[in-house]
Formats: C-alpha cells, structure tokens, sequence
C-alpha cells in the first residue's frame, strides 16, 4: 500500500470534480474569517521551531514550517522519527492535554495544535463528525479524541498534502466509518478495536484510494504506527484487515455522500461565525 512518492503541495492532485468544490468553500472560510478579524495562525506558535505537538495520546512531534518541510529528506524524517519514539514517555505525557484536561474550546484547541486555517477546519469539523457517528461509544481510546484529527491534520500537512485532498480523504475515511457501524460488519476482534487505529488506517485507505502519489505505509508507521505496531509488516496486516474484512475490498464509495460530508467538513465552526 501507499509505494508512491509525497505529493506537491502546489495543487489538489485529485481529479474528483469535489477538488473545486473544496476550493470554493475554504475561500470563503478564509474571507469570512478575515472579515471577522480572527487571527487562526501565524504568531508566536506558529512561527516558533520549536512548538511541539500532541500525537496519538502525548507524543509530541516538531513543527515545521512549509520550506522546512520542503527541505526535509527521507533520511531527516528517520533521523526525527528514531529521535521520538526515543524521548521518555514523562516528557511526551506533559507536553499534551489529558482528556480531563480541557482549558479551551475545541475549535481554539485545533488552531492551537494544527498549522494553517483550513486545517484546523478540516480537524475540527472531522473531530465533532467522527463523535456525531458515535465511533468512540463503540470503539475505545484512553486519551485526548481530538488528537485523532491533530494527528491526522499533521501527517497530511507533514507529507504536504493540499487541503482540498485532505478534505476529500478525511470525507471518505467518514463514510467508511459510517459503514462500520452498521450491521453486518466485521467484528474487530479486542486488540483491534482501538478508535485511534480504526480512524487513521480507514484514513489510509481513503488517502491511497483518492491520491494519485499517497503517503506510504512505512511512513505512516514511522509517524505514528511504531505506538500499535511492532513493524511494518504488522502494521501492513492490519491494513489488510480493514481492507479484505471491514471494507470487504471495496474502497469506492458514493459521491452524494462524500460531498455530504466536503460540505459538512468546509463549513464555517460557530465559533467563527459568532465572532463575525
């Protein structure tokens, strides 16, 4: 899964018709929130190298701003995965809020802990319509829920992946699990049913369904798989588990409810619209 090299983060390289559609709707996000004189990005956190953030339950991974990501190599993505995953578990527990720890509203903590506006539109819409579909009634996850869609929001930005794209896959990872929960499915035996799993491999697979140059599975797991997975190998195992059994190899899915949700994820939080 996911062989082919990052994409440019120049263009939507998706040649659905919503790519025009997401477009249009984070333009007038952007003119609307100019309009309100809210300031989402570009201060001190954002422009500081050394801001750190929460992922999968603590773990903090460094920003970078858009040319420092230009600039970085397969070799320099190694070097800062290996430097992770080595830190102690302490130091990562308290750089991230703990799910009883919640001193902002949702919205200000995406802006917070995501780097432009439309991805923290994008995390904050898919943080409130993955709880809306009830996934962590029914699939567990002991930390923080919105490090879910932090976590997501950063391995797109990360891989330079443009945010029309990440609407259109963060869409599609919603209709799959909208799938899931309904009768019939695969049960997801006990080590399994872990919401942070479930949630960012369907993601996968919506990424490597729509891209024409996905992220790929090693880097996946160098990011974030190394927390669940012992190796890749294991990683790509349960990948297929979702593949063959949750989605019984079928990938595509109906256009009228992908836009359903692009429409839903693009929409302007209330947040914004009472400051306007």
């Amino acid at each position: 899964f996911g062989s082919r090299p990052r994409v440019s983060p120049c263009q939507p390289t998706t040649t659905f018709s919503f790519s025009s559609l997401c477009c249009c709707m984070f333009s007038a996000f952007s003119t609307r929130s100019s309009a309100s004189g809210t300031t989402v990005h570009g201060g001190a956190a954002a422009s500081s190298a050394s801001t750190r953030m929460p992922v999968n339950g603590g773990g903090a991974a460094p920003l970078s701003t858009g040319a420092q990501a230009d600039e970085t190599n397969e070799e320099e993505r190694g070097r800062e995965g290996a430097a992770t995953s080595s830190s102690s578990l302490a130091a990562r527990q308290t750089s991230a809020p703990l799910a009883g720890d919640m001193p902002m509203n949702n919205y200000a903590f995406f802006v917070k802990y995501t780097y432009s506006n439309e991805c923290a539109l994008l995390a904050y819409n898919f943080h409130e319509l993955v709880t809306n579909l009830g996934i962590f009634e029914q699939f567990a996850y002991r930390h923080d829920h919105r490090l879910i869609s932090v976590t997501l929001a950063y391995i797109f930005y990360r891989y330079q992946v443009h945010h029309c794209d990440m609407a259109l896959d963060l869409a599609v990872t919603l209709v799959y699990l909208e799938d899931a929960r309904m009768p019939g499915q695969a049960e997801l035996h006990k080590d399994s049913r872990d919401a942070f799993n479930l949630i960012c491999y369907l993601a996968f697979l919506a990424h490597a369904f729509n891209a024409d140059r996905t992220i790929r599975l090693a880097d996946w797991y160098k990011e974030i798989g190394w927390r669940s997975f012992k190796n890749c190998r294991q990683l790509n195992g349960y990948v297929f588990f979702l593949f063959s059994q949750v989605r019984r190899f079928r990938l595509r899915v109906s256009e009228t409810r992908v836009k359903r949700y692009i429409q839903k994820l693009c929409s302007v939080p209330s947040q914004i619209q009472g400051e306007g």
